[in-house]
């Protein structure tokens, strides 16, 4: 109705009271019609807009302006429930199980009735609402897996989204009557299903993101013009979202719980808020919701790249950089070929470290033969000699590979950071308050089952309750360079006492960044020793103190941490450097986002950095989850070549390592495009390179990285600034969920 009061003006108002007056014994949807045919009244597909002129006459005739013919009685008469087995059966309900990557998605367009029929069913059978009529225009998918003949799914979207919105409206800004004029150009997805026996991971996301790039076309082919907009609702009781994240919906704020048409309200018991999310189809819909016109987007003008790419041929300070790299890789390798690998004829220590870093990244089913016949190839092409000019054998290769340490590739780690670190030593966008902040991380490891074998090194497992070995990984990375400063592998689980092994590589004033589990009185301990700083998050069942503040009311406090003196004497046989008790002063603050309350404690007592400071740093930790994600993704869920501990700590290090020359590159990049385009944020770039894209450029040029001459090392670095300024892209805020 809210269109055809826009087409209404006095002398259409007078023709409507005028064929009222003429077709007294018309049925009210006979005269709609009437009324539609004559003016004009038609969808952008051609149908008449009879539902919404028939509201319109029931208003007019509650104010008096009309007489209509009065509405028949009917007796209701209810349809008999289906027999079950007259429904739509689905005959493979066996468990579907494995990773979206392993499947193709297919959407299909409910067109057929019978195929409507069927859709409806599952909805009302699987779907928590159940189902319910669609008013206005709808488009319904069935949502198919390559090889599987039943459906996995439904989905679908309706343009008869909520007339109202406070926060959607607030969002796109628009005025009563542009949201009067413009709300048919927004689409609800109102149902989204999965069925119970589909065990797929991310195939939700998976099918909306299919979905939203059909959707546009399929509904302009139907209904004759391009939605802008799609939103949905979420019950936070019931969901947490994240499907609609991972499809890149954007979380705009909650609805007020109330669903009434009329006006009157729901019982609180009965109201449910559900958060809003909304997909842009039109990267400018607010400005044609708000009926301004459509902006002209100008592409980015050429010269932008080529300035970029100058400022790289003109800038000699990365090729001196990795000209440094060169050279600590080349003494660490002298003296491993001088002391450890002394007997080894065949091999060397740059063999071995250029070998390992190929077979991290390579499938894992290649064999060794296959792997460094590719090192040879590659090494020859880029005219670098190895020990061995045509063929190694793979035993032999295996042996000398027992007796090359792990800690090799964290030293090499080592060296390179500290050259990085004179590299960036004079930039203060990369501290936070003035110093250097950091973030621990860990991840447990699954390792195969060999290793526990005798012959392979009989490998502890983590504990006695513990049927698989494993393993924990755990780094200490530098906020905002998102380079890996230390790293180490152990079956002992405890990640606090990494943490405190992680503390010896930085430097007094730096800060580091916990999650929750970290805080203990040891790790505060050595923070105060080594004059290192901390942040925690909180969390209950750790300290007195921090229960109580959690419980309590005020946001800030500060206070002093200790431990009671029957848990101290357990801490002292744990850790027998501690030999007395101290008290450690521990700034507690508390804050929300969103439904979750945050609990942050911080060594730090500077009332001078505020509360939305350490929020803001910690959760920009998150943003390093790529490295685990890649290097995961890179050793193909940590399926090791090596069967042995000493060879999976070779190839975790080498990995790492490899992540750490990748991200010196990237950032270098980085570097030359913000000098164009400022920071977005103090933490986040925004303009950035294509982390993963970067990283499979950089495994084909590996070895002439490390160890070619100077002119083919800057012809390399050139291209490869080439290939990131072109597949450089905007950040977009609101990708990430807070955690």
């Amino acid at each position: 109705m809210a269109n055809i009061i826009s087409e209404i003006d006095s002398v259409k108002m007078q023709e409507i009271i005028t064929y009222t007056e003429y077709f007294p014994n018309l049925s009210r949807r006979n005269l709609a019609n009437t009324i539609c045919e004559n003016l004009e009244w038609k969808t952008p597909a051609g149908s008449l807009k009879v539902n919404s002129c028939l509201s319109l006459l029931s208003n007019l005739e509650k104010q008096g302006k009309v007489k209509l013919r009065p509405l028949e009685k009917r007796v209701h008469t209810p349809k008999p429930l289906k027999k079950e087995k007259d429904l739509f059966d689905i005959t493979d309900k066996a468990d579907i199980k494995g990773s979206v990557k392993d499947y193709r998605v297919l959407l299909k367009q409910v067109v057929e009735d019978n195929l409507h029929v069927e859709w409806n069913d599952l909805i009302q059978r699987y779907h928590y609402l159940g189902y319910k009529k669609l008013f206005g225009s709808s488009i319904k998918y069935f949502i198919y897996l390559d090889g599987v003949s039943d459906p996995v799914g439904c989905i679908s979207f309706t343009c008869s989204t909520t007339y109202r919105q406070k926060d959607r409206d607030k969002w796109i800004g628009w005025s009563n009557e542009q949201r009067v004029q413009s709300l048919n150009w927004v689409l609800n997805n109102n149902r989204m299903l999965i069925f119970p026996w589909i065990k797929i991971q991310n195939l939700g996301s998976k099918c909306l993101s299919i979905a939203l790039s059909n959707v546009a076309g399929d509904w302009e082919v139907k209904f004759n013009f391009k939605p802008l907009l799609v939103e949905t609702y979420v019950d936070p009781s019931r969901f947490t979202g994240a499907m609609y994240k991972a499809a890149n919906f954007i979380l705009i704020g909650q609805s007020s719980g109330n669903y009434r048409p009329d006006s009157i309200s729901l019982p609180k018991e009965k109201q449910v808020k559900k958060d809003i999310y909304i997909f842009p189809l039109d990267p400018d819909y607010k400005q044609i919701l708000c009926g301004k016109p459509k902006s002209l987007h100008k592409k980015r003008p050429a010269n932008h790249l080529n300035n970029c790419l100058k400022k790289f041929q003109s800038n000699h300070e990365e090729l001196d950089l990795w000209e440094k790299i060169q050279y600590e890789i080349a003494l660490i390798c002298k003296r491993i070929d001088t002391n450890e690998l002394k007997q080894s004829r065949q091999v060397n220590a740059l063999t071995m470290i250029l070998a390992i870093y190929r077979i991290v990244f390579a499938n894992n089913f290649r064999s060794y033969d296959s792997v460094l016949c590719d090192l040879i190839d590659n090494a020859n092409s880029h005219g670098i000699k190895l020990s061995f000019r045509r063929k190694l054998l793979p035993t032999t290769f295996c042996e000398t590979r027992k007796r090359f340490k792990a800690d090799t590739f964290k030293e090499i780690n080592s060296k390179v950071v500290d050259i990085y670190e004179q590299h960036i030593d004079k930039r203060k966008d990369y501290l936070w308050k003035g110093r250097r902040v950091f973030a621990v991380d860990g991840s447990k490891i699954n390792l195969p089952r060999e290793t526990m074998n005798e012959d392979r090194g009989n490998y502890r497992l983590p504990c006695k309750h513990a049927f698989y070995p494993q393993g924990l990984l755990s780094c200490i990375y530098r906020l905002k360079v998102k380079v890996t400063y230390d790293v180490t592998f152990s079956n002992t689980m405890d990640e606090q006492r990494e943490a405190i092994t992680h503390l010896k590589a930085l430097k007094p004033g730096d800060v580091v960044i916990y999650d929750r589990g970290y805080i203990s009185y040891a790790l505060l301990y050595w923070h105060n020793r080594l004059n290192i700083d901390a942040v925690f998050r909180l969390k209950k069942q750790s300290f007195k103190q921090i229960n109580e503040f959690i419980k309590g009311s005020r946001d800030d406090n500060t206070t002093e941490i200790s431990p009671s003196k029957k848990t101290f004497s357990n801490i002292k046989k744990k850790h027998p450097e501690i030999e007395k008790l101290e008290f450690f002063p521990l700034r507690m603050m508390k804050y929300r986002i969103g439904n979750k309350t945050y609990y942050i404690g911080s060594t730090i007592i500077d009332k001078n950095i505020t509360i939305s400071d350490y929020s803001e740093a910690y959760h920009a930790r998150w943003g390093h989850e790529e490295l685990y994600k890649t290097l995961k993704t890179h050793l193909d869920g940590i399926e090791f070549h090596g069967k042995r501990e000493k060879f999976i700590k070779q190839e975790l290090f080498a990995a790492l390592g490899i992540l750490t020359l990748n991200r010196i590159m990237a950032n270098y990049a980085e570097e030359i495009l913000d000098d164009n385009e400022t920071f977005s944020s103090s933490f986040e770039r925004k303009r950035k390179v294509n982390f993963k894209g970067q990283l499979d450029n950089l495994l084909r040029i590996v070895e002439p990285v490390i160890a070619s001459d100077s002119k083919h090392l800057e012809s390399l670095l050139k291209k490869n600034n080439e290939r990131a300024v072109r597949g450089s892209y905007k950040s977009r805020s609101g990708r990430k969920s807070i955690r």
